[in-house]
């Protein structure tokens, strides 16, 4: 009886998060919620609000008495609906943050994969786009009348990506719809790039702007419960990062040694960042290194991988570019169609000059496209969301993400494959300097907000620390101070490599592929609790 009430209030759970998102439940699959966005209206929020703060004494309820599988998944939704009030009401999000609105604009999800003959998607696109104008006046009187310059900055880069995705990929794949189809398309982008563009402006002429982007301490120590389930204080969360700094920062400078003797670690990077694909094959480039990084997996047999993968490796989408270098997009587990994942590289943009374009291209080199792969595919978040789609067995399980957990498992899997016997000496540096990266993103997180470190002395501080150029530092520094919780690379990975050691102490025969399979087949738990869960 506790079981099947569970069932029903998962499924009421998940159907209130998407009033909010619905466009994640668009890439998860489920197409009821098509060309839908959220009612961001005062009091839209306060009845999505309200509802969600009962949903949330009910789910803690009715969790008393269940077997363990499913206090798991009445975990996981406390955690996702708690996530989502603070963003709300700690935060104030629809008030702070024009980027939780920018992010909700793009078509991508319709018209990157075929999972619907392309007139039902285009005409997705078109109720989309015909819901923009209406969203972004709303939006407009919902900010606050001072905002944050360098989240200001991010949102207008996203949502200049959004109207060249909509000349470029959008216009071209709705030239494949129906005459009626298209032409409702284009009067439906007409509109909405008229409202998209007055919003941009508007963020800057309308709205003061400040450099005060900090969460603060006391919401910082509630975002690291409300994520990860951690209730230790910020410091000692903090010291964490700080001390694998420390040892990655080591364990560079000796092996840089190793292969250069004599040289410094900056000349030993220079000579593997040498070596990279020009802008023209990039993508095919990194295409090729993926057919080879999955026989290897396969064979080693380190993972259950379902049969019938397919990765297309593709640029990234224009609204993405302003903070992503590279990015997975998994088919959702509720896909039916269109089930090839997306791999997103960001090439190049043509508008930049000879150095920065080599600059980019230097930091997509061949070594570090190979420990990008490994996370975000094989055996990274592409497999992660494939165990979710394939061994799930509740919406909870396929359809709950947690940052902590999928971030830290991605990056846990590029030191697992090397410790497994995958790659030389040479990957090994690029995934420790990627290391230093995440270790930089935890530490500066940290210091941005709760310790008033401005964007100029971050950028600094990953330049120095993770032997980063000026250009992909910058993009970090400015990352950081929307997206606070991306010090969930470093801290899952501790987390995940912390339960792995008492869970070969406690089975010692236990293979890989058997931690593996036990950890994933948690779908996506806050990373404070897999100890518990796990053994």
């Amino acid at each position: 009886m506790l079981v099947s009430r569970l069932d029903k209030l998962e499924k009421e759970v998940f159907n209130h998060a998407f009033k909010l998102s619905p466009r994640q439940a668009v890439m998860l699959g489920l197409h009821d919620y098509d060309g839908l966005l959220p009612d961001i209206s005062p009091g839209g929020l306060k009845a999505w609000t309200d509802k969600a703060v009962g949903l949330l004494e009910r789910v803690r309820s009715e969790s008393h008495g269940l077997d363990k599988d499913g206090r798991l998944d009445a975990l996981c939704m406390e955690t996702m609906l708690e996530r989502m009030l603070f963003d709300v009401q700690d935060l104030r999000g629809y008030a702070t943050r024009p980027n939780m609105y920018s992010l909700q604009l793009s078509v991508t999800p319709y018209i990157s994969r075929e999972y619907a003959p392309v007139d039902t998607r285009i005409g997705a696109v078109n109720k989309h786009l015909g819901r923009i104008p209406g969203f972004l006046d709303q939006a407009s009187r919902s900010l606050d009348g001072t905002l944050a310059q360098p989240i200001v900055n991010v949102a207008t880069r996203q949502v200049q990506g959004v109207l060249r995705d909509l000349d470029g990929n959008a216009t071209q794949e709705a030239g494949k719809a129906s005459a009626a189809v298209r032409e409702e398309f284009e009067s439906s982008k007409r509109e909405a790039v008229l409202a998209m563009a007055s919003f941009i402006e508007d963020l800057s002429e309308e709205h003061s702007l400040s450099m005060d982007f900090a969460l603060g301490r006391e919401r910082f120590q509630k975002l690291l419960w409300v994520n990860d389930r951690i209730n230790r204080p910020v410091e000692e969360v903090l010291a964490m990062g700080l001390q694998d700094l420390e040892s990655n920062l080591k364990a560079l400078r000796e092996l840089a040694e190793k292969i250069g003797p004599g040289q410094t670690v900056k000349s030993v990077i220079d000579g593997i960042q040498e070596n990279h694909p020009t802008s023209h094959r990039l993508i095919d480039e990194t295409a090729e290194g993926l057919r080879d990084l999955e026989l290897w997996l396969r064979e080693h047999d380190l993972i259950s991988i379902p049969a019938g993968t397919r990765v297309r490796v593709v640029p990234t989408p224009q609204h993405m570019r302003a903070t992503t270098t590279a990015a997975m997009s998994s088919p959702g587990p509720f896909e039916k169609e269109g089930l090839e994942g997306l791999y997103y590289v960001t090439p190049p943009e043509d508008s930049w000059d000879a150095k920065t374009r080599e600059e980019w291209l230097r930091h997509l080199n061949y070594v570090t496209l190979k420990d990008i792969s490994i996370h975000e595919v094989f055996p990274g978040h592409y497999t992660h969301r494939l165990f979710q789609r394939e061994f799930g067995n509740s919406m909870t399980r396929k359809a709950y993400w947690n940052y902590a957990f999928g971030e830290g498992w991605a990056h846990y899997c590029e030191e697992m494959m090397l410790d497994e016997g995958y790659g030389n000496e040479q990957l090994r540096l690029i995934q420790l300097k990627e290391a230093l990266l995440r270790d930089c993103r935890f530490i500066v997180s940290f210091w941005m907000h709760t310790q008033s470190l401005g964007v100029d002395e971050a950028r600094q501080f990953i330049m120095e620390n993770a032997y980063m150029e000026a250009l992909p530092a910058e993009r970090e520094a400015l990352r950081g101070t929307f997206d606070h919780s991306y010090y969930g690379y470093t801290l899952g990975k501790l987390y995940i490599k912390k339960v792995r050691e008492r869970f070969f102490h406690e089975h010692p025969s236990a293979s890989a592929k058997e931690f593996h399979d036990k950890l994933l087949g948690l779908g996506g738990a806050p990373v404070g609790l897999l100890e518990e869960l796990t053994i």
